[in-house]
């Protein structure tokens, strides 16, 4: 519940340290985003967690110029929030999307997580992390309507590399909206 609250008031206050900084040609926060997830999903695996859908939110930044050697990815801070019983994550990272025409494009993110689920032992309805911290990566294909409207169909995925005894990771599937500042 603690990463839960962590997570909503991290992601509140993003919009109004934004707004608090010196603008930029292009502004500091160039993308908001928001999306339901299938929490542990059966489609790809066995479900070990609850059904219950996951809140994606996510804020995107200006990549900043020292980045530009690394096709430039957007810095970003997100979370998915599960509406029930299962583990939660806050996550933060960079997140590259290349367009493939005028409107489809695909997104890779590659980050970190802290999560609020199970890492000692195995229980009925929860996988078994090993770690509180993990590595975080997404990858989505979408299509942009215009210059500020995007939907997008992603997998997001949560593991620790095998760096702990414990490594189930968590897998969601899901739908998420974008709006370009």
């Amino acid at each position: 519940m603690f990463l839960k609250r962590l997570a909503f008031a991290a992601l509140a206050a993003a919009p109004f340290l934004c707004a608090s900084s010196p603008a930029s040609a292009e502004g500091m926060l160039t993308e908001l985003r928001i999306g339901v997830l299938d929490h542990d999903s059966d489609l790809l695996r066995e479900r070990h967690e609850t059904s219950d859908p996951d809140i994606n939110l996510e804020a995107r930044f200006a990549s900043p110029d020292f980045l530009s050697w690394a096709f430039s990815p957007n810095p970003l801070i997100g979370a998915n929030i599960n509406t029930g019983d299962g583990t939660s994550l806050a996550y933060a990272g960079l997140g590259w999307t290349f367009f493939l025409t005028d409107g489809i494009f695909t997104d890779f993110t590659l980050g970190g997580a802290i999560h609020d689920g199970e890492t000692d032992g195995p229980s009925a309805d929860s996988r078994q992390y090993g770690c509180r911290l993990a590595f975080h990566e997404s990858f989505s294909l979408g299509y942009s309507f215009d210059g500020h409207n995007a939907i997008m169909l992603g997998i997001d995925h949560m593991s620790n590399a095998s760096l702990c005894d414990k490594n189930d990771g968590l897998t969601n599937l899901g739908i998420r909206y974008a709006y370009r500042f």
